[in-house]
């Protein structure tokens, strides 16, 4: 299941034409992540919850797309909030050799 969704994070990134926001690729990548999630959480809640975390901290979207929704189709796997107040799991911007990538952590 893992790699299917790497594949479509990766077709949809590539054929994607301009810049794009963060938001726009959750949204195009919202039916994988209905494919991820467990039954326990509704993709809209996910979403809403992706959603706050990029406007909260900034700096998530201006990390590399394929790194934030990987990050984020981890957590929607693992049927984790990330970036909530109940501390579940984080999205994580930091610097890989001069480039921001998101890194997911569990809490």
């Amino acid at each position: 299941m893992a790699v299917s969704i790497q594949k479509a994070v990766t077709n949809n990134l590539s054929h994607t034409e301009g810049r794009t926001t963060m938001q726009a690729y959750i949204r195009k990548m919202s039916g994988e992540i209905a494919k991820a999630l467990p039954s326990v959480m509704t993709p809209e809640r996910f979403t809403r919850i992706v959603l706050s975390a990029l406007s909260t901290n900034p700096k998530l979207a201006e990390t590399t797309p394929s790194s934030f929704l990987g990050a984020m189709m981890t957590a929607a796997q693992l049927g984790l909030e990330p970036n909530t107040p109940l501390g579940q799991a984080y999205l994580i911007p930091y610097k890989n050799k001069g480039v921001l990538e998101c890194q997911f952590q569990i809490g």
